[in-house]
């Protein structure tokens, strides 16, 4: 498996919330009180007593929401806002203000903390500040480019794709210098109509990042674009601050993230105003919500190394033709981490880092190498996380499983037809390709090779970006999800400089990408209202829930039919059981007289015509039920390589009663008696996702 990062012994500087700083400051934090006190608090909801099981898949959350939630999640409220009237109120320079003050760095202004950034773009020879890392303080190698350079196989002028990177960042070629880096020697905050100057365009709630875990709740950004890209298409220049919020109380787990959730979605009520929404988000992102730390944080931008630390990225595409840097004008995608000092030495910096869990890719090609990390990508670290990418049914849920090693990740992420294009560097496949198939006949997938390699490049920034096929077009991107093509994006990126009216007010947002509206916003409404409502431990969303035995399990996050977790169980023998930890019914009542659980039956079957059969047994100690079975059912006719609803025959009416005077000790056991052979244990698991108990 790829090896995991080494936590940091950095020392950082302890930070408290500073006195408050005028009447702006005590006006967010009157905000965020009214908003403790609202009356209609989620954790108070439990779920409805609606039918829910025998909807349409998709429809079961938004009936849940009806039936449950005091008003619907509006996902341009409570997901991504980009109401003009709204994100107007944050400021860069109030972002970087922030960032100084908590870091305790002497001198240092929010212009030279934003010179000194954009100066990364420079070379040495070019540079602004001679302690600055530039693009080009360590040289790129040739060898390391895809495609390979080869200025004598083209006619006239070398294409973009094919320039010579001149910069290295993690040992990965990057081009440099970058025209953006004229930019150093500007002022973007006295004028804040020049095309130079910054304005927010989006603030976004990634709590669907949040792991099962909950080590923490989730990302929350903010997207602030150059204004000159609202009337220039060739000067585009995008910084995100992607902030991983730490949860206060981790032992917990996502649970004690509850309070962010419960203010995202208090962001939907139709009382509110957006005078008062702009307020509260301001005062969630620079002050907190008690009991958590600000959004905006110098610990939260990816100053301990490692994944899931917060980073800033940025997305730009600039031509300036009076500039020096013209020459390199291809859409690149870069990764920053804001780090700082500490109280007795104070400083702070962004620099530049690698583009996480973004393969070089020359990683992928066949071609001879002797570079010992194309054989440490193909032989070891890309087959082992096969599984996790060809187990996942939803673009949405896409993901490695694990973070790649550090030394693998590129320097930056080109959207251009081919710098970027894992399929193309593929090509053939190679060893890999067969690696690859190898992996996917054993678990029994029908995806191809070339399917899992254009997963792999959908995870990319330039790939989730602007997706491409081999040949660099776009209609036939395929990542294996039958009747889903990949959505479209606003060519390079998700969300514009350009405003449309809000359902035809004269009050204007930010334009968004189909991508957003069609598939990564009803995905994240569905995570929010299903943690809302859902029981962790029915909905297999808390580690370590379950006791298995004659098994193994695993949370998995790929295959998932509710919430962001399922549970892989894989049989060792008969008999294999799943036991619960003991929940309670106070909040499912009336509780419904049968017991209901979504399955994935794997595809290969060490006896395909009596596959076996899975039994509920039911125990509440209180009311004297001990391992009452609630019959079994059997599996062979059920559907293999997908879920099923499997229902259980009716529960005695004695033991609905139990289940209705919300007792605190209930526990279910899943029994699976199923063929077992060396073939099975080592092909496809079952999955097991959202127990409940319906009529």
């Amino acid at each position: 498996m790829p090896s995991k990062r080494s936590s940091s012994n950095l020392p950082v500087c302890s930070w408290s919330r500073p006195a408050p700083a005028g009447p702006r400051r005590r006006a967010r934090q009157a905000a965020l009180l009214a908003f403790a006190v609202l009356p209609a608090a989620c954790s108070d909801l439990g779920p409805g007593d609606g039918e829910l099981a025998d909807l349409p898949e998709g429809e079961a959350a938004s009936a849940a929401q009806e039936l449950a939630l005091p008003f619907p999640i509006d996902e341009r409220k409570s997901l991504l806002v980009t109401d003009v009237d709204i994100v107007s109120e944050f400021k860069l320079k109030d972002v970087f203000q922030q960032l100084i003050d908590q870091s305790g760095a002497p001198g240092l202004t929010p212009l030279a903390l934003f010179q000194r950034f954009i100066d990364t773009n420079r070379s040495d020879a070019t540079g602004i500040f001679a302690d600055v890392p530039h693009c080009d303080e360590v040289l790129g190698n040739t060898d390391d480019i895809y495609p390979p350079f080869d200025p004598g196989s083209v006619g006239g002028p070398v294409p973009i794709e094919q320039q010579v990177q001149t910069g290295s960042r993690n040992g990965w070629p990057i081009f440099c210098p970058r025209p953006i880096g004229i930019d150093a020697t500007r002022d973007p905050f006295t004028d804040l109509t020049a095309g130079h100057a910054y304005t927010a365009t989006t603030l976004a709630n990634r709590f669907d990042l949040a792991p099962p875990d909950g080590a923490d709740c989730g990302e929350y950004r903010i997207v602030f674009a150059r204004r000159s890209g609202a009337f220039s298409g060739v000067q585009r220049h995008f910084i995100i601050f992607e902030a991983r919020l730490p949860n206060p109380n981790p032992s917990l787990g996502r649970q004690a993230c509850r309070p962010v959730v419960e203010f995202w979605q208090n962001l939907s009520d139709p009382a509110k105003s957006p005078a008062t929404r702009a307020s509260e988000l301001k005062a969630f992102y620079f002050d907190g919500l008690p009991g958590f730390e600000p959004v905006i944080h110098i610990d939260h931008y990816g100053n301990a190394p490692g994944p899931n630390h917060g980073h800033v990225r940025t997305n730009e595409f600039t031509f300036f033709p009076s500039a020096s840097q013209a020459a390199n004008t291809t859409w690149s995608l870069r990764e920053f981490r804001v780090t700082h000092g500490t109280s007795s030495a104070p400083s702070l910096s962004i620099v530049p880092s690698f583009v996480d869990d973004n393969p070089a890719a020359k990683l992928f090609s066949p071609a001879a190498s002797s570079d010992p990390r194309v054989s440490s990508f193909q032989g070891i670290v890309f087959p082992s996380l096969v599984n996790r990418l060809a187990a996942a049914d939803d673009i949405n849920r896409f993901a490695y499983g694990s973070s790649l090693p550090d030394e693998l990740n590129a320097g930056e992420s080109l959207a251009t037809p081919f710098n970027n294009n894992y399929l193309n560097a593929f090509d053939s496949g190679g060893s890999l390709k067969s690696t690859i198939q190898s992996s996917l006949t054993s678990m029994g997938s029908d995806l191809t090779p070339e399917q899992v390699v254009a997963r792999a490049q959908s995870l990319s920034c330039a790939g989730c970006h602007e997706p491409l096929d081999r040949d660099g077009s776009t209609p036939t991107f395929d990542v294996g999800v039958p009747g889903t093509p990949f959505p479209d994006t606003l060519g390079f990126t998700h969300t514009s400089e350009k405003t449309e009216s809000i359902d035809g007010t004269t009050r204007q947002r930010f334009i968004i990408s189909g991508a957003l509206t069609g598939v990564f916003l009803p995905f994240r409404k569905r995570v929010m209202e299903e943690f809302l409502l859902g029981d962790p431990i029915l909905g297999f969303e808390k580690p370590n829930a379950w006791t298995a035995s004659r098994s193994v399990q695993w949370q998995h996050t790929g295959r998932v039919k509710e919430g962001v977790a399922s549970l892989e169980f894989r049989p060792l023998a008969a008999g294999a059981t799943l036991t619960s930890a003991s929940f309670s019914t106070a909040g499912f009542t009336p509780v419904g007289d049968k017991i209901k659980i979504e399955l994935f039956v794997p595809t290969i079957q060490a006896n395909p015509s009596a596959v076996g059969t899975v039994e509920v047994r039911l125990s509440i100690p209180s009311a004297g039920i001990s391992n009452l079975s609630a019959g079994s059912v059997d599996l062979t006719s059920l559907p293999r390589g997908t879920f099923s609803t499997v229902v259980f025959p009716a529960l005695p009416a004695s033991a609905v009663s139990a289940l209705n005077a919300a007792p605190s000790d209930v526990q279910l056991k899943f029994v699976f008696n199923v063929a077992i052979n060396s073939t099975t244990i080592n092909a496809g698991p079952y999955y097991l996702d959202n127990v409940r108990f319906e009529n």
